[in-house]
């Protein structure tokens, strides 16, 4: 049986719903294009927006009334403006399209489009609903944002770019970028640069973006950033509602007073005010918190950081609490209600009538704003990363208190380029990675209670001293790295999260989450001859720790329930994991009413057929499972533990069981000890094109509860794929199965055959004996990804399938086998399809239907 994620069931229930959905059109902008010299134009921001109260309900439409409204604007007179532009460079970010112009002074700005036509997916998304909802959604802006954002940046004096609303004309100085940008309604804004005859932007000495800035805060710690400046700047965001503030939205820039020090300079406001309304949207919110509403409370901070938590996390870690008090009350202070008043005129007049609704909206998150400013300082200091510098650093921390820790750091010479105190109340650890360079760390004080502290020392010769004592015990910081220490590397994209990546399998990959939880719903269902409808539903719990990968702790729950037998299954597995070691402790309980449905006797050759229920069992099986493990791998575990298991069967008059009464009729204890393997290589777990899985076990049951005498099993199943590099590359997958059972054996502990993951042609557990042998051979041929309302999958397989069991070392009737082909469609990928499989028959023919395929 195969589910379906919650995620693709979702998506297909609203298919016919999102068919309502226009298609895109090109961004609005004025035919013809104005000739230069005009002086005004009008133009909507996106007359394709306008939707109907149906479309409204789904998909939202706070602002869709200001995206149709027509708009007096001016025309950009490319000869004057600024002493003249011409076009330079064509630039933009996943959604907008912007051109750089250059004045004759060398001042660059910014012609931003208004409408986003420029929304890019992954190219499986391509032409599909999901490609239309993300252009639609460019709605959930507000087209005037950025101009009342400006004027509010201004109020609270935070360097910011003021852009203006133009209308580009078919001007020839645009160049090349003629075709593409005339007529278009869009921002032009000052790029924040220095030119070389001209004074830089707002008088600075020197600008960079965030990948500069990253550079030299790694080098040495003569770099630092107005940490006050970038929060006031943050909380500014979050009054905003402007949650896409990625590095790549900051500059940086640098004054002759204070050469070390960088000032942040926000750009790009197109999600200022950024409202998504609507069902679809609110429901989606419960994944994508960034999806926000803007109201007068402030959103999950986990949504207005949701691309910048890394950037935050290294650049705010230096503020304590009554910095951010400070900081909240004085923004609150400037943002009278005529300030905001003032702002909303920003907007173009033909926006009047939503400056009421904006002011209130705004004046009731600034009276709140110090409490948001408390929410985002606590989310900061829960855990805490600090980062020294790829030079010589020296580290100081002190216990000076059973709440409070001191943490300094610097270079080799000079003053100290991080120094704060954190308080127990606030934070449950601190993490300090030095890096490169030959780092020494000194841990002091003797308290009753403290905050965990943890010391990477990184590459380099490292000297790390604890000699601190909390609560009696002596040596309490937990140091890596000590004495001389290489080969450790980072990633090519780690940006401002710097921590150390990971070598698995001969690649550096990205370390995992190693903070909070993780919370996942299980939804899908399964159908076949067999088992009938099944739904299933369930939750993932993870725990994520420093060191531990890919998670510390995993808490799994699933129920289901088969439709033809009215029976359950209820699974919990619980997965503790330690810190940097492959250890690991797993426990499994299930209880099921599922295991085992058929019984027609031992053999090969048994009767069958269709006689109605003779043949049914009905089961209630209860296991627990704890096992220690071992990582050999991302998905390759070694187990071993004890299982115990009781069983029960019901003994229903003219049954075939009732008759036989079986070894293990009736009431059934046993317990055991278990070996097991699970060695996972294939290149995707979902839906492999190489590698191998091999699932592996032997369990020993002695002499004990209900076990007459000792028996053990031997089982284990493996699945190769290999592509053919060929056209269409073709993937041959290839799964055996084996199982022996030693002894005396209770009958439902025998090997059975029948179903889909043997021969799927015969009934499941048609077949039961003290062994098995089966096979299955498929040629995958993937046809084609297609896009039709939803990025679709297809493609066709033959297959064969053999097995057999035996009792008594005898098979009468040789091998069971089904051959035929089929052909699946899915969501993105095979492991979502629905297949159809023709095949042969012994007691079975015809098509069979199921989701995913076979294996």
């Amino acid at each position: 049986m195969h589910y379906h994620r919650c995620h693709f069931l979702a998506a297909l229930s609203f298919s016919t719903l999102l068919l309502s959905i226009p298609q895109p059109l090109l961004a609005q902008r004025v035919k013809p294009a104005p000739a230069p010299g005009s002086d005004s134009a009008t133009v909507a921001a996106g007359a394709r927006y306008d939707a109907n109260g149906f479309h409204r309900f789904f998909f939202g439409g706070k602002y869709r009334h200001l995206w149709r409204t027509p708009l007096r604007v001016p025309v950009l007179n490319l000869a004057t403006y600024g002493g003249g532009l011409r076009g330079d460079k064509e630039g933009g970010g996943v959604q907008t399209k912007s051109l750089r112009l250059v004045a004759a002074n060398g001042v660059e700005y910014v012609f931003r489009s208004v409408d986003k036509d420029n929304v890019e997916l992954a190219p499986k998304f391509k032409g599909t609903i999901v490609e239309r909802i993300a252009k639609d959604e460019v709605s959930s802006s507000n087209p005037g944002s950025a101009l009342v954002a400006a004027s509010l940046m201004e109020a609270v004096d935070i360097l910011h770019v003021t852009p203006k609303l133009f209308v580009m004309p078919d001007d020839e100085r645009l160049g090349e970028f003629r075709e593409e940008y005339a007529g278009r309604l869009g921002l032009l804004e000052e790029f924040p640069s220095i030119p070389k005859d001209h004074a830089g932007f707002a008088g600075a000495a020197e600008i960079i973006d965030s990948e500069e800035l990253l550079k030299l805060l790694n080098q040495g710690g003569d770099n630092r950033v107005d940490t006050r400046q970038l929060a006031a700047a943050r909380l500014m965001d979050m009054f905003l509602n402007d949650w896409d503030r990625h590095p790549g939205q900051w500059k940086w820039a640098r004054f002759e007073a204070a050469p070390g020090l960088w000032h942040p300079i926000p750009r790009d406001r197109d999600k200022a005010f950024i409202w998504y309304a609507g069902l679809i949207p609110r429901l989606a919110r419960i994944a994508a918190p960034n999806l926000a509403a803007f109201s007068t409370t402030y959103p999950s901070i986990r949504g207005l950081t949701i691309n910048s938590l890394d950037f935050d996390r290294r650049l705010l870690s230096g503020l304590e609490q009554p910095e951010w008090d400070s900081i909240a009350t004085s923004l609150a202070t400037r943002l009278t209600d005529s300030v905001i008043d003032q702002a909303m005129l920003a907007l173009p007049r033909e926006y009047q009538s939503v400056r009421p609704s904006l002011a209130r909206t705004l004046k009731a998150r600034r009276d709140i704003l110090p409490l948001e400013a408390d929410r985002f300082y606590r989310y900061l200091s829960d855990i805490v990363d600090l980062n020294g510098t790829d030079g010589p650093d020296r580290l100081r921390v002190d216990r000076i208190a059973d709440d409070t820790v001191h943490v300094r750091l610097q270079g080799a010479e000079g003053a100290p380029y991080f120094d704060r105190h954190f308080v127990r109340s606030d934070t449950r650890e601190i993490r300090v990675y030095l890096h490169g360079g030959n780092d020494q760390a000194l841990v002091r004080g003797d308290v009753n209670a403290s905050i965990p502290v943890r010391v990477i020392g990184g590459n380099g010769t490292n000297r790390l001293v604890d000699s601190s004592r909390v609560g009696g015990k002596i040596h309490p910081t937990r140091l890596y790295d000590q004495g001389e220490t290489t080969g450790i590397r980072y990633g090519p994209d780690t940006m401002f999260s710097r921590r150390p990546w990971i070598e698995e399998r001969g690649k550096l990959v990205s370390p995992t989450r190693d903070r909070e939880s993780h919370l996942s719903p299980i939804l899908g269902f399964a159908f076949d001859d067999d088992f009938g409808f099944v739904p299933r539903i369930g939750v993932n719990y993870y725990q994520y720790g420093f060191g531990h990968r890919p998670y510390a702790r995993r808490i799994a729950m699933t129920g289901e329930y088969a439709s033809r037998f009215g029976g359950w299954r209820v699974e919990m597995l619980v997965d503790q994991r330690k810190e940097s070691s492959p250890l690991h402790f797993v426990v499994t309980a299930r209880m099921s009413q599922l295991e085992i449905i058929r019984f027609h006797g031992f053999g090969n050759q048994t009767a069958g057929g269709d006689v109605g229920h003779f043949f049914d069992v009905g089961t209630h099986q209860w296991t627990l499972q704890p096992a220690v493990a071992w990582s050999l791998g991302p998905r390759s575990d070694l187990y071993f533990g004890p299982v115990a298991q009781y069983t029960t069967t019901d003994s229903t008059p003219n049954r075939f069981i009732s008759n036989a009464r079986p070894y293990g009729s009736g009431e059934f204890a046993e317990a055991g000890i278990k070996l097991a393997l699970r060695y996972d290589v294939r290149d995707e777990p979902t839906h492999p094109r190489s590698g191998l899985l091999a699932d592996l076990s032997t369990t020993y049951f002695p002499e004990m509860g209900d076990v007459g005498s000792a028996f053990g099993v031997v089982q284990g199943s493996t699945a190769a794929y290999l592509t053919f590099p060929l056209p269409l590359h073709p993937i041959l997958a290839v799964r055996v199965g084996a199982k022996r059972v030693f002894g005396s054996f209770p009958y439902f502990e025998a090997a059975f055959l029948g179903g889909g993951t043997s021969v799927r042609n015969i009934a499941f557990e048609r077949f039961a004996g003290d062994a098995a042998v089966n096979g299955t051979v498929e040629l995958r041929v993937p046809l084609a990804n297609f896009s039709f309302i939803l990025p679709l999958d297809a493609g066709v397989f033959a297959l064969a399938d053999a097995g057999r069991v035996y009792q008594d070392r005898a098979s009468p009737g040789g091998w069971h086998s089904a051959f035929g082909g089929g052909f699946w469609i899915g969501l993105l990928d095979p492991s979502t399809a629905l297949s159809f499989a023709f095949t042969n028959g012994e007691e079975r023919t015809g098509a069979f239907v199921k989701l995913g395929l076979n294996f």
